[in-house]
């Protein structure tokens, strides 16, 4: 009778551990993302790639493990966390799609572990454990993964509108794209000089933080550089972006009528 407490009670210390460490995980994962930034970094999308490829697979076998395991009394404690892991594996994506890298990613390593560990657990113990930790866990899945869903407003910063100097000597219109994977207009009006030309995205979109291409005629040309300027997102919020040109950073205007 001893044993049997035992054998019950561990499932239930293991199941409760790892759901401390996914929640303390899960509060160090949105603690280190920035969600306002206006675009993600995409020039060292290698390790973060790896990280998201990893934890798909770690998401994958729990989950086939405890569908495979339907002895009666069915293990409902495994098969609820194979369920935190294929629901946060989603929001992590949906995360890094919406911040980029970071230390953050270390967090859903550990998360993503701490969830299979406890699968895995729960498929040994054969149900002995009580599911209420697993079933906490997947409240807690379930909101994160609605909070990543939500906070995920699409990786480009919206271009087109009116981007001025902070001293107002300097503004850049943009235009609406003409359509998919085509540009627009851009009127750049620095001082008294203003130039006219097309605009378009730099392409793949995937090599760095989001490029355009402000093309113009060299004749009427307010900066230095050729029949082209590469211009791009060099900080700011989703709110209030700030576009870098040749010698001249310009903020996007809320609420400005559009060229």
């Amino acid at each position: 009778m001893v044993q049997k407490e035992r054998l019950g009670r561990r499932p239930d210390g293991v199941s409760w551990s790892a759901f401390a460490v996914v929640v303390a995980g899960l509060v160090g994962t949105f603690a280190w993302t920035d969600t306002s930034a206006p675009v993600p970094e995409f020039g060292e999308m290698f390790t973060p790639v790896c990280v998201a490829l990893l934890g798909t697979v770690l998401a994958c076998m729990p989950l086939v493990v405890a569908v495979q395991l339907r002895r009666r009394p069915r293990n409902t404690a495994a098969v609820w966390w194979a369920g935190v892991s294929a629901a946060l594996v989603p929001a992590f994506l949906m995360v890094l799609a919406a911040a980029g890298a970071g230390m953050w990613l270390v967090c859903c390593v550990v998360v993503v572990l701490a969830s299979c560990a406890a699968t895995l657990a729960a498929v040994r113990g054969e149900g002995r454990g009580s599911p209420r930790a697993a079933r906490a866990a997947g409240a807690v899945a379930l909101v994160v993964l609605l909070a990543a869903a939500g906070s995920l407003s699409g990786p480009y910063t919206d271009y087109p509108g009116v981007w001025a100097a902070s001293q107002g000597d300097a503004s850049l219109s943009l235009t609406e794209p003409q359509g998919p994977e085509q540009g627009g207009q851009h009127t750049l009006r620095i001082g008294t000089c203003t130039e006219q030309g097309g605009w378009a995205f730099d392409y793949p979109l995937t090599s760095e933080s989001v490029l355009i291409w402000l093309s113009r005629d060299e004749a009427t040309a307010c900066l230095p550089g050729g029949s082209s300027i590469l211009a791009y997102i060099a900080g700011g919020t989703q709110m209030a972006p700030i576009i870098q040109l040749p010698g001249l950073r310009l903020t996007k205007q809320s609420g400005a009528q559009r060229a």
